[in-house]
């Protein structure tokens, strides 16, 4: 995600160091630490709800479908199923 190597590492540490002093730097980074472990919780929170709500969107897409194939298979003609000739045939035929 970060590409963040030795050197700068060492450069946060020693700016850090200087800015928050020895006494308090522990607390800090324990502090910090768990700040990034609560985003990193609700990054996930979020994403697995984001996936969640996807999945039943494409519940009900699929419902949808199923539903508008049932509705076609009601208003097709039987006599295409049963091998009875298609009107329209039936008609440039005579003519």
């Amino acid at each position: 995600m970060f590409d963040i190597g030795f050197w700068e590492l060492a450069i946060i540490a020693i700016i850090a160091l200087i800015v928050i002093g020895p006494e308090r730097l522990p607390k800090f980074a324990h502090d910090a630490g768990r700040f990034v472990n609560k985003i990193r919780r609700f990054i996930n929170n979020a994403k697995n709800e984001l996936e969640k709500e996807l999945e039943f969107e494409q519940v009900d897409d699929l419902q949808k479908d199923i539903n508008r194939i049932d509705d076609l298979m009601k208003q097709a003609p039987d006599r295409i199923i049963l091998g009875q000739p298609d009107d329209d045939k039936d008609n440039e035929a005579e003519k």
